[in-house]
């Protein structure tokens, strides 16, 4: 059993390795331009360098090229620390500590050297171990005051991170911040279980520690990702607010070209090489279809409204549909008969919201209601229905809240 959990659990600890590497070189560009993701992208990244060093094959190519098992374990448990030093400098500086960071370096270079002399002046050893019998080495009080740097700055990084991953206005810090906090409490954990070790020397302790550090590495390689992730799903989200919107924006700007800022293009044309980011561009293809409706207004006879609202209300659309639909036969009538040149008429006007809601991302989900139904049988013979009746030379049209 306990075999297993170590076998188990060092095959985590790979893959979280793994997956930090994967996500240190992805997140890199980022890094560069935003200060908060830089700091992080150096915790995360020194991080992965000491899990690196534990790694099997990567310890015996090391013994193998530098020849010293004490300097191989001492340049492993110093980047340990330097690690740690730059985790909690990351947590320091998104929340604004600019005086404690230097004490935290100060900390740090301290402490490297601490356990560097004490290395030093132990009697001669080789591996840096707590054997399952016997004194550690290279001595007692060097892993005392090397598990006491891990925890320390791993309970403050966790108390920092929780309490304003709370606080924080930004929900992709807070998402980070929460992510790195309990990342940083299972390597908190795993040094725990060294102290605990230390005077017990349980074997079923070491062997639950692989498990730890793999999830450590697992949730920390996430709370780098998720600045990018988020990204990424809110420009899958532009991209397909562009893709449903395009049929009906095409057809209203072909009826009412001056409203658009760029000639029409075909649509893969418009997701392959964009006049801008993909959030602009679904903003643009909102406003434009708004002010195409304005322009088509005048010549949207009262009557042709009555006829939409009653003949949806005839068709039994469910009601969060109902003014799309309505809103979306107008359209199909206005675009097949258009009459934007003519001047408005005198008759009464048509009174009508194309609004979806208060924000952007309501408007947005409402027009694609409109342009779903825009293309549907339904609103099709609304249409053939109203193009076998006279069409007024001028109306008064839809107008916009």
């Amino acid at each position: 059993m306990l075999a297993e959990l170590n076998h188990y659990g060092q095959l985590l600890e790979n893959v979280s390795i793994a997956a930090l590497w994967f996500t240190v070189l992805l997140r890199a560009p980022a890094a560069a331009r935003s200060p908060w993701q830089r700091s992080l992208w150096l915790g995360i990244a020194t991080a992965a360098g000491a899990m690196t060093l534990n790694v099997p094959p990567v310890l015996r190519l090391l013994h193998h090229v530098i020849g010293s098992a004490d300097l191989v374990d001492l340049i492993r448990n110093l980047t340990g620390v330097v690690s740690a030093a730059a985790v909690l400098d990351f947590v320091l500086f998104t929340t604004d500590h600019p005086r404690l960071r230097f004490g935290l370096h100060v900390a740090a270079l301290f402490g490297m050297a601490a356990l560097l002399t004490l290395d030093l002046n132990a009697p001669p050893h080789a591996e840096h171990t707590i054997p399952a019998v016997g004194a550690p080495d290279p001595s007692t009080t060097y892993w005392l005051l090397l598990i006491g740097i891990q925890l320390a700055a791993n309970i403050v990084c966790c108390l920092v991170c929780w309490r304003y991953g709370r606080r924080s206005e930004n929900r992709t810090l807070r998402l980070c911040l929460n992510l790195f906090g309990w990342g940083t409490a299972c390597a908190g954990l795993y040094w725990l279980g060294y102290l605990v070790y230390l005077p017990v020397r349980n074997p079923d302790i070491v062997a639950a520690l692989p498990l730890l550090m793999g999830l450590h590495g697992l949730l920390r390689a996430v709370a780098l990702a998720a600045p990018g992730l988020i990204s990424l799903r809110r420009k899958v989200h532009d991209l397909a607010t562009v893709r449903r919107l395009w049929p009906l924006w095409y057809e209203l700007v072909t009826v009412v070209p001056h409203v658009t800022l760029r000639i029409p293009r075909s649509r893969i044309r418009e997701v392959l090489r964009p006049d801008g980011s993909w959030n602009l561009l679904a903003y643009r293809k909102i406003i434009e279809i708004r002010d195409a409706v304005l322009v088509l207004r005048d010549g949207t006879p009262l009557d042709l409204l009555d006829a939409a609202e009653r003949y949806v209300a005839a068709a039994a659309v469910a009601p969060e549909q109902a003014d799309a639909t309505v809103l979306a036969c107008v359209l199909r009538v206005g675009v097949a008969t258009p009459t934007a040149d003519c001047a408005p008429c005198s008759t009464q006007k048509a009174e009508f919201s194309v609004s979806g809601g208060a924000d952007l991302e309501a408007e947005a989900a409402f027009l694609i209601q409109v342009a779903k139904a825009y293309r549907s049988s339904l609103v099709a013979e609304f249409s053939h229905r109203r193009g076998d009746e006279p069409v007024p030379a001028a109306g008064c049209a839809v107008a916009a809240d």
